[in-house]
């Protein structure tokens, strides 16, 4: 892979490991368990009867502990799903396979995010859904770009998170089968060796992506790192908002994966190249200068240069801030998770 991409595979790739962090520490800490209270000795002995846990909990008109107990399951278990999807993806691009890599994004992008989404509007219709006709689960069955645009609305407005990101953007990006601007179309293309949608149809004497050469393989790299940062951005927002109903994370962890995130971005916009500008994603790179700006001073120190930029991005350090301090506040960071690890071991004895 060119180095010309490095800092965007950098930023995508720490996405990514903040994310496995927060299903690990999850995991290990026992958050993705539901408790079921049972309302007297009879309750408990029909529930250890039944064969099947969500008749049960439908006959006994438990659906709030139905959407908990399938929103705590599932949702751990998509989110790894999505990230193994994404580190082999990643790791397939920095071998020179982009195909492979485009392969690999379409349904953590698509499908897994989609997911999230339903999740956070609605997790009762989720959980019901779920329990009786999974099929209306899937994205395809949504409606088009307009649909999808609505859903994602809700999602951002939901979350907090209309003044950083564009929900018409993210659903081109996602679902639009042009090959001028969105993953679907080039994601088809290196799935299929022929396609027939009159977006991507497969031109005569050519089977899709096969014959890619050198030159047209450092053009799909560079659409693929002008804008995974945006929608993988997007991922965590999405993501942290529903870890924030399990298990709350604690406000200083995650404004120090906000720096980080925050200052990879703006290193990020730097490289990129003018051809693949976006308002959209400058609107992003407007919010995450001002937020860093405000949350350095804030914290009582300078507002961050370029070279302040590079060390914050892989070390979450603040402008000019004493090593001893870094190194305290990520000791805190582990003997925190180190306490919840036991915390959740003694809640499952």
């Amino acid at each position: 892979m060119p180095d010309t991409y490095d800092l965007a595979h950098d930023l995508c790739f720490v996405i990514h490991d903040i994310l496995a962090q927060l299903l690990k520490s999850g995991a290990e800490g026992g958050f993705f368990r539901t408790t079921i209270a049972f309302e007297d000795e009879a309750d408990r002995i029909s529930f250890e009867k039944t064969e099947d846990i969500f008749c049960w909990l439908e006959e006994t008109q438990r659906l709030n502990d139905r959407t908990s107990i399938l929103t705590t399951t599932v949702f751990p278990a998509v989110l790894s799903d999505a990230l193994h999807c994404i580190y082999e993806a990643l790791e397939s691009s920095r071998k020179a396979k982009p195909n492979i890599t485009y392969m690999l994004l379409r349904k953590p992008i698509q499908e897994s995010l989609f997911l999230f989404e339903t999740i956070i509007i609605n997790p009762h219709d989720f959980a019901a859904k779920l329990a009786t006709d999974p099929l209306k689960l899937r994205g395809e069955k949504a409606g088009g770009l307009d649909a999808h645009t609505r859903r994602i609305q809700r999602v951002l407005e939901q979350i907090g998170e209309e003044g950083r990101f564009n929900a018409e953007y993210i659903a081109q990006l996602r679902y639009n089968k042009s090959e001028e601007d969105g993953f679907d179309g080039i994601c088809n293309l290196a799935m299929h060796l022929f396609t027939e949608h009159r977006a991507i149809r497969t031109a005569p004497l050519n089977i899709n992506f096969i014959f890619s050469d050198w030159e047209e393989k450092c053009t799909q790299w560079a659409y693929l790192y002008s804008r995974l940062p945006y929608l993988l951005i997007y991922m965590h927002s999405v993501v942290e908002h529903l870890c924030e109903r399990i298990a709350p994370t604690h406000p200083t962890y995650l404004n120090d994966m906000q720096r980080r995130i925050a200052a990879l971005t703006l290193l990020w916009r730097e490289q990129l190249e003018a051809a693949y500008v976006a308002e959209p994603i400058d609107k992003l790179i407007t919010y995450h200068r001002d937020w860093l700006i405000q949350h350095c001073l804030k914290a009582g120190y300078s507002a961050p240069t370029e070279s302040d930029l590079v060390k914050m991005a892989f070390t979450g350090a603040f402008p000019r801030e004493q090593k001893i301090k870094m190194l305290l506040r990520n000791f805190r960071y582990k003997l925190r998770a180190a306490l919840n690890r036991r915390s959740g071991r003694r809640s499952q004895q």
